[in-house]
């Protein structure tokens, strides 16, 4: 195991959460208002929560975080391991632990979805997948597409695996954070048919940090997984 401790613990995790979750609900606030003033049509609520999440969420929530590094006199490098050698290994190593990660998190999609149907329960595609089917605009579905596949995975990994994790680690040691990480992980996606397989995606993610140090090897194995995730569904027929 690589990962060196984090200066910053649960009470820190709470304030940059905190913050992070009062930026998006004045997001939603403001969208719901502008829905109320008819300047948003109903068929473009989904579209208009996509825009809230991607700037009020994501970007927000990495702006909190390197604040609240900065105010504590903690450097990117340091807090997320960014020093941690030449990029090119790290980059292959992440490729290869892709290779691990793809198979493992959609057999546990499938053995998921065979339980949910197995409970008369029918899976649902994800808000996000739907919006990028449905996009007629090609700006629009190139802007959903960024958020899916890069803006999305560089946020999540940088608050889960970089921030969240260290912080729960400290109280619960590795396994322990990485199961209440991976848990949160896969709730705040809202989507039942997702939650198991998130849940292991976001364990394979914190392990990869764990073992390499580092927060681009999570990040880099994120992203490919959503490309290999978003050429699937541009491939594949609409269900």
């Amino acid at each position: 195991m690589a990962l060196e401790p984090k200066p910053w613990g649960l009470r820190a995790l709470a304030w940059v959460s905190g913050t992070i979750l009062l930026s998006w609900s004045l997001g939603n606030l403001v969208a719901l208002a502008a829905y109320q003033m008819h300047w948003i049509a109903k068929s473009d609520l989904l579209l208009a929560e996509a825009v809230v999440m991607g700037l009020t969420f994501d970007v927000a929530g990495l702006i909190f975080i390197g604040v609240y590094l900065r105010k504590q006199g903690v450097t990117l490098a340091d807090a997320f391991g960014l020093k941690r050698g030449p990029l090119g290994p790290a980059m292959g190593r992440a490729v290869l632990l892709c290779l691990l990660v793809v198979p493992v998190v959609y057999g546990s999609m499938f053995i998921w979805q065979a339980v949910l149907l197995a409970f008369g329960i029918v899976p649902q595609e994800q808000d996000i997948l739907k919006m990028i089917r449905g996009a007629k605009n090609p700006l629009v579905r190139g802007y959903l597409m960024t958020l899916a596949i890069a803006v999305a995975p560089v946020f999540e990994e940088t608050f889960f695996r970089g921030f969240m994790y260290p912080a729960f680690k400290h109280r619960l040691g590795t396994v322990g954070g990485l199961v209440v990480v991976s848990l949160l992980f896969a709730s705040v996606h809202l989507n039942l048919n997702a939650f198991v397989p998130v849940f292991v995606l976001g364990a394979m993610l914190g392990l990869a940090y764990e073992i390499t140090g580092t927060i681009l090897v999570p990040i880099t194995i994120h992203v490919l997984f959503n490309s290999a995730n978003l050429i699937l569904l541009l491939l594949l027929p609409k269900p």
